[in-house]
């Protein structure tokens, strides 16, 4: 059945896409772009409705390709892999084989398709009717390729329009009439759960750009995304060697266009999702893009270094800009690219610094240079580390340097932008720094590069630095060490790395040395300063520093290596490693590449992206509504606050939907419930304890982009997952609540110690991220614009209103609200959680200081115990001895308790906009607060109740003599109050603002 047919008689099959999970459309791309490039139309079906898909189905053949899925290379070489009718005469169902791809070895690296296949294959040699008319095991596996003659089709679409999903109506159609059903080799297609993502780089010439594509390729399989190398063109220097697999296009023939077809060709034959391009130009980034694979493209220096056109990209040419640290990011902002920009920091390979380590370790085991004794004798650390290397001595010897010897490295190829002929001035001038300090050292200058024979620019800075060491008659001090390849050895044998760049994206050069031991002094924009900015071993300098000033920096950290690290001389061996062990002090070179800038950051970062720019090149749909991200809908005012504007929203005629990260999926919270009877979906992602941030993050995303809302708002989010979040969030509007101080003391806490590899060091960096900040209370915008840098709006909580109060006359009654809640007794209450926040005991202290000049009273406080303050409970139980307290415990109903009170009193400390007060004030209630927060802006001090100063229990006693003594005052100030909640704090004010601030200014719906 493997011939080709084509019969001007039948009508073409349809080629369609479908899709029976969200990976399926999620990994559609990759599927159409690669039967788009074999000369078919697919018509994607992955979003469409049964109904739509039906429609298509019944108008005859169909060839159906399930999303993820491409040709296999027996599939992509035929001209037609359509079958011919069957001679039986019976309807024919043609089914491709799911395969392993060319680059994974066995079918069950591929999942349990390709196994399944295999396995299909062994048992009935390619005839399927049998197994296809099976009610039970072995059975077809899931469909992924499917040939359906018009018979068939019209079946299944029969199915499809009655709900049917896809592989039921197939299955049922083939179980429920006879046909021939045969697998058809040209239809065979290989399929990947995993993102395949290929590293498309100009040329393997040694470079940064292009070690970061190669060192990619390796790394990422680690972190489940599947890379491929392909370099374009040919190499103007000397080259790394290509990696096992590579597509290498060098000597193709044919001028840019053909190689760009035969790129395109290579990536749908290995199902590429994603191009990811380095160093290639505007006109080939359109090239790429043009054929179907629009690139995530690394910008790998600041703009003087930028590829020809890429300041005037458009939409067209890129599916998202990476920034190689976040200083070539601002850059790309200041040029207002209509692309999204993030920034994922360079970073090595750290195992060439660690097997250095090692082999010196060892080295100076064997010496005994290891001893304290010898380390004083040899001069320090650097000397050790020195001398505990072979490949440190061996380089010595080969340039003919003393053991003894200053060295200054250079590890740069001659360009104009590395103004390597500044190096022979700051070499003189080191030379003479040490002799003034009285130090006998010779210094020597080693300079590791190569210029590329091609390039005139090339050649003429390396004639300009050669020309410059004559000048100064330095040629006995300057070594050329050309092209190398044994980098970790020639830095073991260096003691200073200098670069006087005028421009780095984030130098490669400088992380291999701090990761070898060695400081660096470095001048350059980019990312320099971000380096320097984690660990002082980085010395970062002005682009117009002196030579002087370079010496002084390169004596001064040459002796902080000789000390046993970046410090004052004078603290001892033995503090050095106690305090590194207590984290005291600041990180070393080696510590923070390791941290954040080795290669195993750098493509959790790349992976990171790499399924937002997947996305993107679906397209971009216009959102829907709002998403509400919090951490659960347990107890607490902000998660009470949520509800009501989810439950808001949905009476006013915008959708809302909400995401939760801390409850477990199985067991919903009573909020979680509360809302999903109300209709109003929740996704619960695994909490904290069960999976790592950003894996949670990833399953936001991806539901995000699933069903995309018109803004995010996270509510009360763990810091780390809102940063993340917001790293990962392209095209969706994201504002971040504040519900108060601690807002910003979670953010000082989560930034005093950042995740590791993020390149988000301050607030502001994640600020940059927001459309806005929204807060309780007016005097927090400020901090808040300080803090984040993000425009900031105030959103005051809402409530529902209780029935109109009415104002009582001016009678001298001391009697209670007419409720009789109190039975006799005035009845002051509270709600409030019982932790320390709270200041229950304050309230309990004015109480006892107040009781006597009372009338009969009693104070009621509800609310339950928040777990870890079991013990600050029954330390206020003991407190409320021989008061006339009531311990109301957890409340299902607010209004009924609000009721039986007379006056509300709330001290808790911190205040933002406390619903508990609010509520009180919907009832009518006086409310006695202490002024903090956002208090002020809901009490009016003598209007609607009293404020007093924090922590002033004569006051609060004071206020509460005042308003037990007036009932007529009280009635009049609860229904002052009424009417301030009414005007400023009312559910529909608040759902209309958010609406408002979030959605471009739409009105929502009158209630």
């Amino acid at each position: 059945m493997s011939r080709t047919f084509r019969s001007s008689r039948m009508r073409r099959p349809l080629c369609a896409v479908f899709a029976e999970a969200p990976a399926h459309r999620a990994r559609a791309g990759r599927t159409l772009r690669a039967l788009r490039l074999a000369g078919l139309a697919p018509v994607d079906l992955t979003a469409a409705p049964l109904a739509a898909a039906a429609e298509a189905l019944a108008a005859g053949p169909v060839w159906l390709v399930r999303g993820g899925a491409w040709p296999a290379l027996s599939a992509a070489i035929e001209p037609d892999p359509f079958p011919p009718p069957s001679d039986t005469g019976l309807p024919l169902c043609a089914l491709g084989a799911v395969l392993a791809p060319i680059d994974l070895a066995a079918p069950s690296a591929a999942g349990p398709d390709a196994t399944a296949w295999a396995e299909l294959l062994r048992a009935t040699g390619g005839e399927l009717s049998r197994a296809a008319r099976a009610r039970r095991a072995p059975g077809l596996p899931r469909a992924a390729s499917v040939y359906l003659d018009g018979a068939l089709a019209a079946g299944v679409a029969a199915r499809l329009g009655a709900g049917e999903p896809l592989d039921a109506a197939l299955q049922g159609e083939l179980g429920a009439r006879r046909a021939r059903v045969v697998r058809h080799a040209p239809l065979d297609v290989c399929d990947d759960a995993a993102p395949r993502v290929a590293q498309v780089v100009t040329s393997l010439q040694q470079g940064g750009a292009e070690r970061i594509a190669i060192d990619l390729a390796r790394e990422l399989p680690r972190r489940g995304v599947r890379s491929l190398v392909c370099a374009v063109y040919r190499p103007t220097r000397a080259t790394f060697a290509a990696p096992p697999g590579a597509l290498d296009l060098s000597d193709a023939r044919g001028d840019r266009e053909a190689r760009f077809d035969a790129l395109a060709r290579g990536l749908a034959a290995w199902g590429a999702d994603l191009a990811h391009a380095h160093l290639l130009d505007a006109e080939d980034l359109a090239r790429l893009s043009a054929r179907g694979y629009r690139p995530l493209v690394t910008v790998h220096n600041v703009a003087a270094g930028w590829p020809a056109g890429l300041d005037r990209l458009t939409p067209d040419g890129a599916a998202l800009l990476v920034a190689c640290a976040r200083a070539v990011e601002a850059e790309l902002a200041e040029r207002a690219l209509p692309i999204p920009a993030r920034t994922v920091w360079n970073g090595i390979d750290l195992a060439p610094a660690e097997a250095a380590r090692r082999a010196e370790a060892a080295e100076a085991h064997r010496s005994g240079s290891g001893s304290g004794e010898a380390v004083r004798r040899a001069g320090g650390a650097e000397a050790v580390r020195r001398a505990g290397s072979a490949e440190a001595a061996a380089w010595r010897r080969r340039l003919e340097i003393a053991p003894d010897d200053l060295v200054l490295l250079a590890v740069a190829n001659p360009r104009p932008q590395k103004r390597l002929h500044l190096l022979p001035g700051i070499l003189a001038a080191t030379r003479a720094a040490l002799a003034a300090a009285g130090d006998p050292r010779a210094a020597r200058l080693v300079i590791a590069g190569s210029a590329s024979p091609g390039s005139e620019q090339a050649l003429a800075a390396e004639a300009e630095i050669r020309r410059e060491v004559d000048r100064l008659g330095l040629r006995a001090e300057v070594r050329f060490a050309g092209a190398v390849g044994d980098v970790a050895g020639l830095l073991a044998a260096a003691d200073v790395l200098v670069s006087p760049s005028a421009h780095e994206g984030l130098s490669l050069a400088h992380l291999e040395a701090l990761a070898a031991g060695l400081p660096v002094v470095a001048t350059g924009a980019g990312g320099t300063a971000e380096i320097a900015a984690e660990t002082p071993a980085m010395v970062h300098l002005p682009l117009d520093a002196a030579p002087e000033r370079f010496a002084g920096a390169i004596v001064a950290a040459a002796r902080a290596g000789a000390a046993g690290g970046a410090r004052d001389t004078s603290t001892s061996g033995r503090e050095v490693v106690a305090e590194a062990r207590a984290g005291v002090g600041p990180p070393s070179g080696r510590e923070v590449v390791a941290r954040h800038f080795s290669l195993a950051r750098m493509a959790e970062g790349y992976a990171r992206l790499y399924p937002r720019a997947i996305a993107r090149n679906r397209g971009v749909h216009r959102g829907d509504g709002l998403l509400l991200v919090t951490n659960n809908f347990s107890m607490g005012g902000a998660q009470s606050s949520a509800r009501r504007l989810l439950l808001g929203l949905a009476a006013a005629g915008v959708r809302g939907r909400a995401a939760v990260i801390e409850e477990q999926p199985e067991y919903p919270t009573p909020g979680r419930r509360a809302l999903a009877a109300a209709g109003i979906p929740v996704l619960a992602v695994p909490p904290p304890a069960d999976i790592e941030p950003a894996e949670a993050v990833e399953r936001l995303l991806r539901a995000i982009e699933e069903d995309p809302p018109e803004a995010v708002l996270m509510w009360n989010v763990i810091a780390e997952h809102k940063v993340l979040l917001a790293d990962g969030l392209l095209d969706v509007p994201l504002f971040d609540i504040s519900p108060g101080e601690m807002y910003f003391a979670s953010l000082r806490r989560y930034f005093a110690s950042p995740r590791r590899g993020l390149p988000y060091r301050a607030p502001r960096d994640y600020g940059a991220r927001l459309a806005g900040v929204i807060v309780k209370y007016g005097a927090e915008a400020a901090l808040a614009v300080e803090v984040l840098g993000a425009p900031a709006h105030v959103v005051p909580n809402g409530v529902a209103l209780g029935p109109r109060p009415m104002a009582a006359s001016c009678s001298p009654a001391s009697e209670p609200r007419a409720s009789g809640g109190g039975h006799g007794r005035l009845a002051i209450g509270t709600a409030a959680r019982i932790h320390p926040h709270k200041k229950l005991d304050e309230l309990l202290a004015a109480l006892r200081l107040v009781a006597p000049r009372l009338p009969p009273h009693v104070l009621r406080i509800a609310g339950g115990v928040e777990r870890g303050a079991e013990a600050h409970a029954e330390e206020l139980r003991r407190m409320a001895a021989g008061l006339s307290v009531e311990w109301v415990g957890e409340l299902a109903d607010t209004r009924a308790f609000l009721r039986e009170l007379d006056v509300f009193a709330l001290i808790a400390e911190p205040a933002g906009c406390p619903n508990a007060s609010l509520e009180a004030m919907a009832e009518g209630l006086p409310v006695v607060a202490t002024a903090v927060g956002g208090m002020s802006e809901q009490v009016d001090d003598g209007v609607t109740g009293r404020l007093v100063p924090p922590g002033d229990a004569e006051a609060l006693a004071a206020a509460f003599v005042e308003l037990g003594a007036d009932p007529a005052r009280r009635a009049r100030m609860g229904a002052a109050g009424w009417e301030r909640a009414r005007e400023r704090f009312s559910l529909e004010r608040m759902v209309a603002d958010y609406v408002g601030v979030c959605l471009g200014g739409r009105e929502a719906s009158p209630w």
